[in-house]
């Protein structure tokens, strides 16, 4: 039996009277519903086939954005939060992110990390393992958010189990955790992917951000392939570049796909380290060295939660073609998108050589 799953333009019960097994179902409002279901290989055309249904794939393994072989081997080569504020003009004394709400769908979180004091932090799990944070990235890539919008409130929907890795079942579930509960975040974090353009995931990402969440996602590690979700038509994609603004090598870049829309600092990065987790080179105290898209975004997404803050638009659209308006191009580089992120020229509306 093969594991599909199913993206249907109406409630996808309907699937229990085909020739297969419905696993379980998810439904995004008036984006559609999906289901994970298990069938034979001769019975798939015939569940493609039906109107009813928009497409049918397998269920991929997704992992975590990080890449652990593009970390520099000097302890004294690293990107602090300090060089992330430096590089992409974010300064501290500004917005905060007071009264807004940032998701990021991971591994969890480490609540007890002291970069997390005072705080307000919710978790919720999709994968059946419980609250914390068994791998380390989620509780990175929050820390990341918590440190360039130390007033926004944090959610940790756990999508990593103990092991690291999940699959697309797992994440439709968060999908629909996330379409049922929209108002109760602003901003949500994607700093994972798939390495197929998966058109379920795809399409249910630009629903969400049809809804008038503001979305940000990595753009993934594999240079010049990527997938789902940066590959959606309204993911706000972020590149990783060094603490100087070079664009890291492993960074991904898809033309065809819009994908990345701007950069920011993804390698070598000093992230928050979860009790317990080897995520990582271990630096002193509970912090560790670690390079990737992963950390990039998170980077991005506590630059929304401040504009936000400062009374800027609240479209998803608008927010990055801001940023995109005001991103500094690294000359003849494409694979920075419109180039490195610039929080306080996006506030004030700067446009490329205007400035």
């Amino acid at each position: 039996m093969n594991e599909r799953i199913v993206f249907a333009r109406e409630p996808a019960e309907f699937l229990e009277g085909m020739d297969c097994d419905v696993v379980e179902t998810y439904h995004f409002g008036d984006v559609g519903s999906a289901a994970l279901v298990e069938c034979e290989a001769e019975h798939e055309s015939a569940i493609a086939d039906d109107d009813r249904v928009l497409a049918i794939e397998a269920n991929y393994e997704i992992e975590p954005h990080v890449e652990p072989a593009h970390v520099s081997e000097e302890r004294d080569t690293v990107a602090t939060i300090q060089d992330v504020r430096r590089l992409h003009d974010v300064p501290e004394d500004d917005a905060t992110g007071a009264g807004l709400t940032v998701v990021a769908m991971d591994s969890g979180i480490d609540p007890d990390h002291p970069v997390f004091e005072d705080v307000a932090i919710q978790q919720v799990d999709v994968t059946g393992s419980g609250t914390g944070d068994a791998v380390g990235h989620g509780t990175a890539v929050l820390g990341q958010i918590s440190r360039i919008a130390p007033a926004a409130d944090l959610i940790a929907l756990r999508i990593f189990g103990a092991e690291g890795r999940t699959k697309n079942n797992v994440i439709m579930r968060a999908y629909e955790w996330l379409h049922d509960n929209t108002d109760a975040y602003d901003v949500v974090n994607m700093s994972w992917g798939s390495q197929e353009n998966s058109r379920a995931i795809n399409r249910v990402h630009n629903g969400l951000v049809e809804t008038g969440i503001r979305d940000v996602v990595s753009a993934g590690n594999s240079g010049k392939r990527s997938g789902s979700p940066a590959t959606a038509e309204r993911a706000f994609s972020i590149a990783a570049c060094t603490e100087d603004g070079a664009i890291a090598e492993f960074s991904s870049y898809n033309p065809d796909r819009d994908n990345p829309d701007v950069a920011a600092i993804g390698k070598d990065n000093r992230l928050a380290q979860a009790s317990g987790t080897t995520m990582g080179t271990d630096l002193d105290g509970p912090w560790v060295k670690s390079s990737g898209t992963s950390f990039s975004a998170p980077e991005v997404a506590g630059m929304v939660a401040k504009y936000l803050d400062a009374g800027e638009s609240t479209e998803p659209e608008t927010i990055m073609r801001d940023f995109e308006a005001a991103a500094r191009d690294i000359p003849d580089q494409p694979r920075d998108g419109a180039g490195l992120a610039d929080y306080a020229a996006a506030v004030r509306g700067d446009v490329g050589d205007e400035r």
